[in-house]
């Protein structure tokens, strides 16, 4: 049946209860035309060589299935219609997009097939509340599943493959994407300038780019996600307010990344056999808790340019380098996580006022804690053992180093360079071979704090020097004497090879408590300056069980003056109220990922 390049081969206008089935369509501008119309049934057909094959325009609540459209403009296109449903159509090899809805409410679509096209498989604009079930977008010129300017969208089980984009929606909140596969795309599922998104359940593989990616987009939820050989696993860019919950990302790049992003939530996600488990690139007031990053090629934690961020209870094990890396960041803390079997344990170079706080370091291959060009950091209530080095300083400035075991270690417990002035070292537990090694040059570094009534850390009634233990029994604590019994040795502690002594060493006791905070203000001996002591900061974080697509929280637009089509975004989001991010357009979003820390690592000798 054809009717020319000019009109429709089949044309419903105003018509109700219409069935058009088992028709072959050929060579027409629009292959079936339906307008103004309603609860029509379109099925069975084939269309092929036109425009559009199926054609609906201001008609509502009609049924469309399994129907062959292809070598068309636009396999189906619907526009200024409501409550349609599309099923079991195969769209395919379509000179534009496959299935297009424009300005529609309500639709349904269910198990169609939109592969090979050269624009997008399915194409969703300025519509709502659209329902995409079980449907296939392979091997699609530009994006597979899209969504622009179209909000309330439930999107799951659905197979995203081979394109540009596997699911992505633009301006697309209060959306579910749940239970989809999305493989060897450049972006598995993307979100931009969306808010109040879930992104949950879904399986993420073999994505150039990134798995799943958030750019300016606020209180989304990404929860128990499988991402597999990923570039970047999860990427949040100009993103805020956002929890990523019990993911597993394995085999990738970076396994989670932050950057230019604040007030995240990053809970009980496993990274492993990633380049890098979790990535922070110039973000602030993160929250990370109870993730594991373990058996990276590289690190387990990393931090560049950031601050204020908190990681508690993480597990950073057996990575081929560091278990945390900081650089050039500041006020962060880091609080009862286990770093272990790395080649450093904690690393921070350039990074000041960081409290390193109750942390299990252990059996890592170089160092436990490793400081070099860093200042006013607070080391403290650890446990850096059976490594190499325990706590080394180098080139590093007015620190605290307290309460602390460091034990069995076997070149050093405590290093410091010549360049490494005015650190506070007190109530440590030292059982090295080699308690101290502490290099002639340095200056003003102090080895024991004021006697003040308290338990130290092995138990004695008084905070004030270190405990020099040595693995054979003969180290100076465990032989001097202590006349009146305070648990303070009779004399001084020399250090060997250099000038500084230990004037209040501690004297045996009983087993060292680990993980305990160290009291404050204490007043260093013959200075009448107070170092304060950093306790761990206990914040309880609540996560909010809503059901999704039912609870709408803050309910801030993002600004929404963007031509439409054109990809761009302009939103300023604006974080803590102090700082501001630029944020980026959708049309430069494939701008380069920043190097590397290990690229731009300048493994400087180490004094």
């Amino acid at each position: 049946m054809g009717a020319g390049i000019d009109r429709a081969g089949i044309f419903l206008s105003g018509s109700l209860n219409c069935t058009v089935y088992n028709n072959e369509v050929i060579d027409n501008a629009l292959g079936i035309y339906i307008k103004d119309s309603m609860y029509n049934n379109v099925r069975n057909n084939t269309v092929v060589q036109g425009k559009r094959a199926i054609n609906v325009e201001r008609s509502h609540y009609n049924t469309i299935i399994n129907n062959d459209v292809s070598g068309q403009r636009f396999g189906i296109y619907v526009t200024a219609s409501e409550g349609n449903e599309l099923s079991e159509n195969s769209a395919n090899t379509n000179s534009n997009h496959g299935i297009v809805l424009e300005s529609c409410n309500n639709s349904r679509l269910v198990n169609n097939t939109a592969n090979a096209n050269n624009g997008y498989g399915i194409y969703i604009v300025n519509s709502g509340s659209s329902n995409l079930t079980g449907n296939t977008a392979e091997s699609n010129g530009i994006y597979g599943i899209c969504f622009v300017d179209s909000g309330n969208n439930s999107i799951a089980n659905n197979t995203a493959v081979n394109s540009s984009r596997g699911i992505f929606l633009l301006r697309s909140g209060e959306s579910t994407v749940l239970d989809n596969l999305a493989l060897n795309n450049e972006y598995g599922i993307r979100i931009a300038s969306g808010m109040n998104s879930n992104i949950s359940g879904n399986e993420v593989s073999s994505n150039n780019a990134s798995g799943i990616s958030l750019l300016n987009s606020v209180n989304c939820t990404v929860n128990e996600n499988l991402l597999l050989n990923n570039s970047l696993g999860i990427d949040l860019e100009l993103s805020n307010n956002t929890v990523i919950l019990n993911n597993s990302i394995r085999e990738g790049g970076r396994g989670i990344s932050l950057r230019d992003s604040g007030n995240n939530l990053v809970s009980n996600n496993t990274a492993l056999n990633n380049r890098y488990g979790l990535y922070i690139l110039r973000s602030q007031w993160n929250t990370l808790l109870n993730n594991t990053a373990s058996t990276g090629v590289n690190h387990g934690i990393v931090l560049v340019n950031s601050t204020d961020n908190n990681f508690t209870n993480n597990i950073l094990n057996s990575n081929g380098g560091h278990g945390v890396y900081l650089t050039n960041s500041s006020t962060n803390t880091f609080d009862n996580n286990t770093a272990s079997g790395n080649s450093r344990g904690i690393y921070l170079i350039s990074s000041g006022g960081n409290n390193i706080l109750n942390n299990t370091i252990l059996g890592n291959r170089e160092y436990g804690v490793l400081l070099s060009y860093c200042t006013g950091n607070n080391i403290s209530g650890n446990e850096a053992s059976n490594s190499g080095r325990g706590i080394h300083l180098s080139t590093s400035q007015n620190n605290i180093v307290s309460r602390n075991v460091i034990a069995l270690n076997s070149i050093s417990g405590i290093f410091m360079s010549s360049t490494s002035n005015g650190n506070i070292v007190f109530d440590n537990y030292l059982n090295n071979v080699f308690n101290s090694d502490v290099k002639d040059g340095s200056e003003g570094n102090i080895w024991n704090t004021t006697k003040t009534a308290g338990t130290n850390i092995v138990g004695g009634p008084f905070i004030a020097g270190n405990f020099w233990a040595k693995p054979d029994g003969t180290g100076f604590s465990q032989t001097a004497t202590d006349g009146d019994g305070d648990g303070i040795a009779d004399a001084a502690y020399k250090l060997p090879g250099n000038n500084y002594s230990d004037f209040l060493p501690l004297v045996d006791g009983f087993e060292p408590e680990q993980s305990v905070a160290p009291p404050a203000d204490f007043n260093t001996p013959g200075t009448g300056t107070t170092s304060t002591g950093t306790g761990t900061n206990e914040t309880k974080v609540t996560v909010n069980e809503t059901a999704v697509n039912k609870t709408e929280t803050n309910k801030t637009e993002v600004n929404k003056t963007e031509t439409n089509k054109t990809e761009t975004n302009k939103t300023e989001t604006t974080v803590n109220k102090t700082k501001t991010y630029t944020n980026k357009t959708e049309m430069d979003d494939d701008s380069e990922i920043e190097i590397d820390v290990d690229d731009m690592e300048d493994d400087m000798e180490l004094d």
